[in-house]
């Protein structure tokens, strides 16, 4: 038995609970959801359909009994940002974070995937990669060989990645984007729906277009 404690209710969440029991049915692990954090209303009817059962509702980690047992974390926000906020929160709750591969997502055996990432459907990670832990690759994205991604990072539906390029930690990836074979952008950045990367970046930017080209620097926290 896995149990799994989410991190975000929104409608990622209701994807990721999709996922989880597509692995319990593919490669006989039965996930228990001990219950979903997020300090805002959720949609408690849409999370207990998919899952089968009622689910906890708890606005934050604080007067949480876990009764012992071992429990793993899932963070499904999709904000950079507030993914790393809820990995620290986690850390210091002690709480581990649960490795997501979806059963139609590749990753090569040299490949290294750390604690926390996401892995949506038919998601590829190319030979001697690295993602660094608390990454969020989606539906269809891609990432070449030999490339890097940094903690906390969103890959969002169809981005993409080729050979030996780099994505900085807590960076954003829209959705169709592309970082080309030896590119890199810098961490705190976000990469715009569409967008094609041929040179590195610097850090908190925000880049569009095709080349891509900075739009504006974001203040530094």
């Amino acid at each position: 038995m896995i149990n799994i404690l989410i991190f975000g209710g929104g409608s990622v969440c209701l994807d990721v609970i999709n996922y989880l029991k597509d692995i319990s049915k593919f490669k006989k692990k039965k996930i228990n959801l001990i219950g979903i954090i997020d300090p805002k209303k959720i949609d408690k009817k849409s999370i207990e359909k998919i899952y089968g059962k009622k689910v906890k509702h708890y606005l934050n980690l604080k007067n949480i009994n876990f009764y012992n047992k071992e429990v793993y974390s899932i963070i499904t926000l999709g904000d950079p940002k507030k993914r790393e906020k809820c990995r620290l929160e986690a850390k210091r709750k002690r709480l581990k974070l649960f490795t997501l591969v979806h059963p139609t997502a590749y990753i090569h055996d040299s490949s290294i995937v750390e604690e926390g990432c996401i892995l949506a459907p038919f998601s590829l990670i190319g030979s001697k990669s690295k993602l660094k832990k608390n990454c969020f690759v989606n539906i269809y994205s891609s990432i070449g060989h030999h490339c890097i991604v940094g903690k906390s990072s969103v890959m969002s539906p169809y981005a993409t990645i080729n050979g030996s390029g780099q994505s900085g930690e807590m960076t954003f990836l829209g959705t169709n984007s592309v970082i080309t074979s030896k590119a890199k952008l810098g961490k705190y950045s976000k990469l715009d729906t569409g967008s094609v990367l041929y040179n590195k970046t610097s850090t908190n930017s925000l880049v569009s277009g095709n080349p891509a080209k900075l739009i504006f620097k974001y203040k530094k926290k």
